[in-house]
């Protein structure tokens, strides 16, 4: 059973290059007469069943998605003259098509990570770092500390939004074993070479 409720003052700018076709939020209903209308600076353009010229408008209904000749694509066409007009829509929404707008369209909320904060001191020094703190006039010794970071902050996101800072986050760990030859002659490790 579809959910068919109002909709009122959706607005959107009709594309200023062809086609010059706005694609609603939901699809609207069909009905006789027409509860679809759009608005241009407070005036109302005419719905029309072709090709539309200045003032009109052409809801797109042969686009039959599920073969029922009453569903459309909520796809509505105007004249090049209208490019750029800012339009008010009012009409009875059925839902809503999943295309290429869902990413942003599609608002989630979301806790915040459990992952708690950490830092761990380093014997030796990174070769790469992100930040500094301390510092020396004189003789500086130089340590290193690897931190973790809560992740994303609890919020509402929309689907491209969450996608994106996951994608921000993610990284890789990789260890390496190194092996090389001994370079010294004192068999305890050291780089030191000119004993016996």
């Amino acid at each position: 059973m579809l959910d068919i409720h109002n909709i009122s003052g959706e607005r959107h700018q009709i594309p200023t290059t062809s086609p010059f076709t706005v694609r609603l939020l939901e699809v609207p209903q069909k009905t006789e007469p027409t509860s679809l209308s759009v608005t241009c600076n407070g005036t109302a353009m005419t719905e029309v069943a072709a090709t539309p010229e200045q003032g009109q408008f052409f809801p797109d209904y042969r686009a039959n998605v599920t073969g029922d000749p009453n569903w459309n694509r909520g796809e509505l066409l105007f004249n090049a003259a209208d490019a750029g007009k800012w339009i008010t829509v009012n009409y009875r929404g059925m839902g809503t098509l999943i295309d290429s707008r869902l990413p942003d369209q599609l608002q989630m909320p979301f806790t915040g990570s459990q992952q708690a904060d950490r830092e761990t001191n380093l014997r030796w020094v990174p070769n790469s770092w992100d930040s500094q703190e301390g510092q020396a006039q004189h003789d500086p010794i130089y340590g290193g500390k690897l931190r973790r970071h809560r992740g994303i902050p609890a919020g509402t996101y929309s689907l491209r939004e969450i996608l994106q800072k996951l994608i921000n986050l993610s990284s890789s760990t990789e260890f390496v074993r190194t092996v090389r030859e001994c370079d010294c002659n004192c068999g305890d490790g050291c780089s030191d070479d000119t004993g016996p």
